[in-house]
């Protein structure tokens, strides 16, 4: 069973947490020119929401609300850690 830990927030310290961590993704996809590069990775709804540190019903109602790119096959939905990265880069407003 998995834990769960409460963090409360003001808006711009979690603004804050995504921005900052937006840039460190960033940093490392542009160190990385390989066609295994991370940028290529795909991640599920909770990897996705992980990655971006957001809560899961967040990324879902993105999805669902069409403001972030994501490939779905039957049940499965995937984000490209690239398209996530270059949504939020020039969406600023998603971190409000």
């Amino acid at each position: 069973m998995e834990k769960s830990i409460t963090i409360h927030l003001n808006p711009e310290e979690l603004k804050t947490l995504i921005t900052d961590a937006v840039q460190k993704a960033t940093k490392q996809l542009s160190g990385n020119n390989s066609k295994n590069d991370i940028a290529e990775d795909y991640l599920d709804q909770r990897e996705a929401a992980k990655f971006l540190r957001i809560s899961f019903p967040t990324i879902i109602r993105w999805k669902k609300e069409k403001k972030i790119p994501y490939y779905q096959e039957g049940r499965k939905v995937l984000f490209k850690k690239s398209e996530l990265l270059q949504v939020l880069s020039k969406n600023q407003s998603l971190l409000k």
